[in-house]
C-alpha cells in the first residue's frame, strides 16, 4: 500500500511496510489507494476493513480500529472532521502492519465530566487565594454544571459552549428580572447597584470554562479549545444600569450619610469614601495598623476579611502583592478617626478599628441594610457600600493623580482595574463644559 503525506505543500511517499514516524499535529496524511478506490465507487466511502469511522450526535467522529485480539479500540479523542479520523486510523493500520502496534492509552482526564474537571482544575490552581476558588465554585455550582456539568470533556464543542453561553445569559437576565419585581412587590426600589442584569456573572463564568478547557487543551485531554466566542470574557455595558457616575457621592452627601448612620459606623463611611479601602480591608483594621500622628497620618493595609461559602468570616492576606500598600489619609479622616478610636475602640494594638459592641467583625449583610437606610434618610438614591470606593478614586484624579498614583493608592495591579473607578461627576463634568466656553467665548475670532 502506498501512502502520501502532504505537509506544507511538499509531497513525502513511503511504503507503509517501511519503519517512518512523523506526528499528526505537523502533518495531513491521505491513503491513496483509499481515495482511488471511493472515485472508483462514485465517491462512496468504502469500509476499512481494520476499522471504522462514525458521526457522533454533537458533530465530531470518532475512530475505532480493529485490535489483533479482534476486539473495537477507540481512539483516545474525537475528531473535528472525518478525515482527520481516516487519518488516526490509516496511523494505527501502519503501525500493525510493521509490528509495532501498541495499542492507546484513553486518558482518565478524557472520560470526566466537564463538571468533574472544573472541579479539579478549582481545586488544584498553584495560584488562585480560597476567596477567589469560593467565587470560582460558585460559577461552577450556579452556572456551569447545570447545562454542561454532564458533558464529557471529550464530547465538549464549540457550538455546544455557544449554546450554553446564550441560553445562561438569558437565564440570568430573567433572574435579575424577577429580583427586581420582587422587590418592587416588597415596595423597595429597585436598584441597579444591588440588582445586576446578569451580564458580569456570565462573563465570569465564561472565562472559568475557557481557562479550564485551556488547561485540558495543553494537556492533551481535548483535541481544541472549544471556547472561542470573541469578546465573551468582557462583560458588555447594559444600557439597563444606571451610569457608575450617578451613584458617586458629593464629599457633602457622604458626611450627610455618615451622620443618618449609627454612631460607631459613621467613621467606617468616612473612612471607604475618603481612603478608597475596600471593604474588607477596612474590617480587618487595628489599631497598630493606624499612625494618625505621622505626616501625612496613614493607614496601613496588610490583611482583609474575606467571607466564606458557608457566612463565616476569616481574616486572610489580600488578594494581590498591590493591595498591601500604605495609603495616605486626608485632615478631616483623622479627625474622625481620633474620635472614634476614643469611643469604640479598645486601647490594645491588636483591637479592631471598626468592630461590633461586642469586639467582633460587623457582619456586611448588617452594613448593607444600615448603608441603605442611612442614604435613604439622606435623601439619596441607594448605592453599595463599594460605591464609596468610587468616591475616593474620583476625588483623587480630580486632584491631578496620575494613573500610576490612582493605582498604588487603591491597590491595583492593572491598568484596567484602576480605569474602572474613573468616572467624572456630573458636577465636575458641567465645570469642564464652562471652561470650555469661556475659552471660547474669550477667542475674538468666534462669531
Amino acid at each position: 500500500m502506498l501512502a502520501t503525506i502532504v505537509h506544507t505543500s511538499v509531497e513525502y511517499s513511503w511504503d507503509c511496510g517501511s519503519p517512518w514516524s512523523l506526528s499528526m499535529e505537523v502533518c495531513t496524511m491521505v491513503a491513496n489507494t483509499t481515495d482511488q478506490a471511493e472515485a472508483a465507487d462514485g465517491g462512496r466511502r468504502r469500509r476499512r476493513v481494520w476499522g471504522a469511522v462514525e458521526q457522533l450526535p454533537s458533530g465530531r467522529f470518532r475512530a475505532r480500529m480493529v485490535a489483533p485480539d479482534g476486539r473495537y479500540v477507540s481512539a483516545p479523542t474525537t475528531f473535528t472532521t472525518r478525515t482527520d479520523a481516516a487519518v488516526w486510523l490509516d496511523l494505527q493500520h501502519a503501525d500493525l502492519v510493521r509490528g509495532v502496534w501498541k495499542a492507546p492509552r484513553t486518558s482518565a482526564g478524557a472520560a470526566s465530566t466537564v463538571a468533574e474537571y472544573v472541579a479539579r482544575w478549582i481545586e488544584q490552581h498553584p495560584t488562585a487565594k480560597d476567596s477567589t476558588k469560593g467565587l470560582y465554585r460558585g460559577l461552577l455550582r450556579g452556572c456551569i454544571a447545570p447545562d454542561l456539568g454532564k458533558v464529557r470533556l471529550g464530547a465538549l464543542t464549540a457550538d455546544t459552549v455557544r449554546a450554553w453561553h446564550f441560553s445562561l445569559g438569558r437565564r440570568l437576565a430573567a433572574d435579575c428580572a424577577a429580583e427586581r419585581d420582587r422587590l418592587a412587590l416588597a415596595g423597595r426600589a429597585p436598584s441597579s447597584a444591588s440588582v445586576r442584569d446578569g451580564r458580569t456573572r456570565q462573563a465570569q463564568a465564561y472565562r472559568l470554562l475557557r481557562a479550564a478547557m485551556a488547561t485540558a487543551h495543553a494537556d492533551g485531554l481535548i483535541g481544541e479549545q472549544p471556547c472561542r466566542i470573541a469578546g465573551a470574557g468582557t462583560p458588555r455595558p447594559s444600557v439597563e444600569r444606571r451610569d457608575l457616575a450617578e451613584r458617586l457621592l458629593s464629599p457633602g452627601q457622604v458626611r450627610q450619610v455618615a451622620t443618618a448612620m449609627p454612631p460607631r459606623y459613621r467613621a467606617l463611611v468616612l473612612a471607604a469614601a475618603w481612603s478608597g479601602l475596600r471593604q474588607g480591608e477596612l474590617l480587618a483594621l487595628t489599631r497598630a495598623d493606624l499612625d494618625l500622628h505621622a505626616v501625612p497620618p496613614v493607614v496601613r493595609v496588610r490583611r482583609r476579611v474575606r467571607r466564606n461559602d458557608d457566612g463565616s468570616m476569616d481574616v486572610d492576606t489580600p488578594k494581590s502583592t498591590a493591595s498591601v500598600r500604605t495609603v495616605a489619609l486626608p485632615g478631616p479622616l483623622r479627625d474622625a478617626l481620633v474620635e472614634h478610636l476614643a469611643r469604640f475602640a479598645s486601647d490594645s494594638s491588636g483591637a479592631l478599628v471598626f468592630a461590633t459592641s461586642r469586639g467582633t467583625v460587623p457582619a456586611r449583610s448588617n452594613l448593607t441594610m444600615m448603608l441603605q437606610r442611612a442614604t435613604a434618610a439622606a435623601g439619596l438614591p441607594p448605592i453599595r457600600f463599594h460605591d464609596l470606593r468610587h468616591c475616593a478614586q474620583v476625588l483623587a484624579a480630580e486632584s491631578g493623580a496620575t494613573l500610576a498614583e490612582l493605582m498604588a493608592r487603591m491597590g491595583h495591579s492593572t491598568p484596567n482595574a484602576a480605569q474602572v473607578y474613573m468616572h467624572a461627576r456630573a458636577e465636575r463634568d458641567r465645570v469642564l463644559a464652562d471652561a470650555v466656553g469661556a475659552a471660547i467665548s474669550a477667542d475674538g475670532s468666534w462669531v
